[in-house]
């Protein structure tokens, strides 16, 4: 889904930068394997840039998202960090995930803020076959990991993200 712009007490919250996109990961040859291609659609939903509203919460009903099947809050701190997702995204190939419970594969970003303060940030995605050779890749959310939400982090091994695509486009299951 292309998001469109927000606006809020006349300044204009561009999202395109969160539109969907293609990427290729092209892992290169070992000795046990061969060279591998993945081409992977990413998509990424209102979480990346919006919160939910808490129950006590009242909320300056100009900051809600207008969303059709569910109520929530534009969040600043997300929209600005979500301007990396592409980036992180597509560097994933390096990276190792954890699988949590759900299904989801989750990673941790360390970010450095413009006052140098370093922080974490949480990508939540599912990856799933959705045609011939193709993967799709769906952001559900992104957020910093302030110290009160730390209680709920989900555990779950490391795991290249290699094997991630590798087992999922050959239908492969992963283990926990």
């Amino acid at each position: 889904m292309e998001w469109p712009a927000f606006e809020y007490q006349g300044q204009t919250f561009d999202l395109s930068h969160l539109h969907p996109f293609e990427h290729v990961f092209e892992r290169p040859a070992t000795d046990r394997s061969p060279a591998e291609r993945f081409q992977v659609r990413v998509s990424f939903s209102s979480h990346c840039f919006t919160k939910k509203l808490d129950s006590n919460e009242v909320p300056d009903l100009e900051l809600m998202y207008p969303c059709d099947f569910e109520r929530r809050i534009f969040d600043r701190v997300r929209f600005r960090l979500s301007s990396q997702l592409p980036k992180l995204i597509r560097s994933l190939a390096s990276k190792r995930v954890r699988q949590n419970l759900g299904k989801h594969k989750f990673f941790t970003v360390e970010l450095i803020e413009d006052s140098g303060q370093g922080i974490e940030y949480d990508i939540f995605f599912r990856l799933v076959k959705s045609g011939k050779g193709w993967l799709e890749l769906i952001v559900e959310t992104a957020f910093d990991r302030r110290p009160e939400n730390r209680k709920n982090r989900p555990s779950g091994k490391p795991i290249r993200f290699w094997i991630v695509l590798h087992n999922t486009i050959h239908g492969k299951p992963i283990r926990p």
